[in-house]
């Protein structure tokens, strides 16, 4: 996997917005990911371990940043918010500590899923980056991501039922 994969990931989840999720950007998070994991040398460290923290946190990022784009739940921004907030901590028991703080506010991610398959999609792979546990898991994870972001059509999902037809004229008459 790439730096620039996960940087497409993120731009595809926010697309027509730039992500503004990591200062230095998508790619320099996961190359210091990716140079953490070849300095390791077979033993867990903290650096190792944070900079894995992050690049997960950014993965989880886009999947609920895209899931936003479809849902148009407003309570869904507090777990976009939330994640956001997650990578501000300096060490992987901060993050712990923000998450499990507020993470009742995950619970909001499963209303009206079952009535769009992106959703479900977008949401499993979420649940699925939650979950994972090496580098290659989430490598697999950002192509899947960005297979499934190339095929969404955002702008299809922005229409809610028949709110914007006209209502006939007749029905109206009928009610009054």
């Amino acid at each position: 996997m790439s730096a620039r994969s996960f940087e497409l990931l993120l731009e595809s989840a926010y697309d027509p917005e730039q992500p503004d999720v990591f200062p230095d950007g998508a790619a320099a998070a996961y190359k210091n990911f990716e140079q953490a994991f070849k300095q390791q040398r077979g033993r867990a460290s903290e650096e190792v371990n944070y900079s894995f923290e992050i690049v997960r946190l950014g993965v989880a990022i886009a999947f609920v940043k895209a899931f936003t784009r479809l849902a148009h739940n407003e309570n869904t921004k507090e777990v976009l918010g939330l994640l956001k907030e997650a990578l501000q901590a300096k060490n992987t028991k901060e993050i712990d500590k923000i998450v499990q703080k507020k993470i009742a506010l995950f619970d909001n991610l499963y209303h009206e899923i079952f009535v769009n398959e992106q959703r479900e999609q977008i949401l499993s792979l979420f649940e699925q980056t939650l979950d994972a546990s090496s580098k290659e898991e989430l490598d697999e994870l950002m192509l899947e991501g960005l297979e499934l972001l190339q095929v969404i059509d955002f702008d299809a999902n922005n229409d809610e039922g028949d709110d914007d037809e006209p209502l006939d004229e007749d029905f109206i008459k009928s009610i009054k």
